[in-house]
């Protein structure tokens, strides 16, 4: 009678234990899973909402083309989200220029969502296509309110990412996303009231020149002026050449993707070339959040200024509001700009074409830009703005504080 006690308190002990071993195994599955999920959200919020200005001090991780790497390489993780696209190979045609880099390698900086090729560094842009589709609806919601009154043009702005990262490297990233098709995907959900403006394809056909900065986050003049190129054949006009205007280069440029990354001795610093206007007696006035006005140059003379600040030679740079002015263009045309940083470099190109243009950084100006458009009695709207500004949730979420629901 013992001894069968004794075989059921065992068998009972033995049911006991693996019931704790399962209760254990199901609670560390629990635990792994909202880890990974945790890390999920952590990657898709770097990689879609980076700020501007990255803290100093990263380590750049060396990466090799090989797979598997070598054991002193690395490959970096895969960071995907359900909203982003991620092709194998980059969108390319016949027409648009090969590049292939030096090194056939990168290298990704620890701490920030970017990597350097050679000597130039490149932003790895995210894409939300639901961001993305608000964005399209805001600008055809304005589009359809000034139907008949101001035509609404659409310029959405790729990155270095987009255009002149190289082939080769393209192909080695986990991710590769392509402004090309995320630029179709924005006009996709776009009303037939918005006048769509693709440079994407123009500013490819010139990929192998001097068109974004290797230190800075921006584009150069020279990549702005293809840009504003399309414009012109939207608009059924013809574009001043760079050859009809004069050009100024300011040497020794280090933007935010140098300060952002420990001020990397490998990247090689940049000359800033800007085109002035045709228009020799065009003007400018910018205003600061108080309503202060400043009367200042187009193109500045930054020669002298710090190293970090040479693309504000650009229309001075960032200001809620910008007004142009130009004599030498009669008819009374007014047009106003709604853009970010990208946009400033367009404004000496577009200058000549209108009487009057009002130039309105949606992130800092507070406003109804539809009511605006009717008061100043705008013939035109533009919408530029770049890739990664259009398809972030905080800056849209602006942007809709400036456009009333109809």
């Amino acid at each position: 009678m013992g001894r069968y006690t004794g075989k059921r308190l065992e068998k009972r002990q033995t049911k006991r234990q693996r019931k704790r071993r399962q209760a254990a195994r199901w609670i560390l599955a629990l635990v792994l899973l909202t880890a990974g999920t945790l890390m999920g959200y952590r990657l898709t919020a770097r990689y879609l909402f980076q700020t501007e200005r990255e803290p100093e001090g990263a380590i750049p991780t060396i990466h090799a083309p090989q797979t598997p790497a070598p054991p002193h390489l690395s490959i970096p993780p895969q960071e995907t989200s359900p909203e982003q696209t991620s092709p194998e190979t980059p969108r390319q045609q016949d027409n648009y220029p090969e590049l292939i880099s030096q090194s056939g390698t990168y290298i990704t900086y620890q701490g920030t969502n970017q990597i350097r090729v050679d000597q130039q560094a490149f932003d790895l842009c995210g894409y939300s296509q639901s961001t993305a589709a608000t964005y399209a609806k805001l600008v055809s919601s304005a589009a359809e309110q000034l139907a008949g009154q101001t035509k609404v043009y659409s310029l959405p702005i790729p990155t270095a990412y987009g255009i002149t990262l190289p082939d080769d490297i393209r192909k080695q990233l986990p991710v590769y996303i392509d402004q090309g098709e995320s630029i179709q995907n924005i006009f996709g959900h776009m009303s037939d009231h918005v006048v769509q403006v693709n440079c994407y394809d123009n500013l490819m056909r010139h990929r192998d020149e001097y068109l974004y900065f290797r230190t800075d986050h921006h584009w150069n003049g020279r990549g702005a002026y293809y840009a504003y190129e399309a414009f012109c054949q939207a608009k059924g006009i013809t574009p001043y050449t760079l050859e009809q205007r004069e050009e100024v280069a300011f040497d020794g440029f280090l933007g935010t993707l140098y300060r952002g990354n420990g001020q990397d001795p490998q990247l090689l610093p940049d000359t800033v070339y800007a085109y002035k206007p045709h228009s020799q007696s065009a003007t400018m006035t910018y205003y600061d959040k108080d309503g202060t006005a400043t009367s200042w140059p187009i193109i500045s003379n930054v020669s002298q200024w710090a190293a970090s600040s040479k693309y504000s030679t650009f229309a001075g740079g960032d200001h809620p509001l910008t007004v142009f002015h130009n004599p030498e263009v009669p008819d009374q045309s007014v047009c106003i700009v709604v853009k970010d940083s990208f946009g400033n470099a367009l404004l000496p190109y577009l200058v000549d074409h209108y009487t009057t243009i009002y130039e309105i950084d949606f992130r800092y100006w507070k406003g109804d830009l539809v009511a605006y458009a009717r008061e100043q009695g705008a013939d035109d709207l533009i919408f530029a703005n770049n890739v990664m500004t259009i398809s972030t949730g905080l800056l849209v979420g602006t942007l809709s504080n400036r456009i009333p629901a109809h």
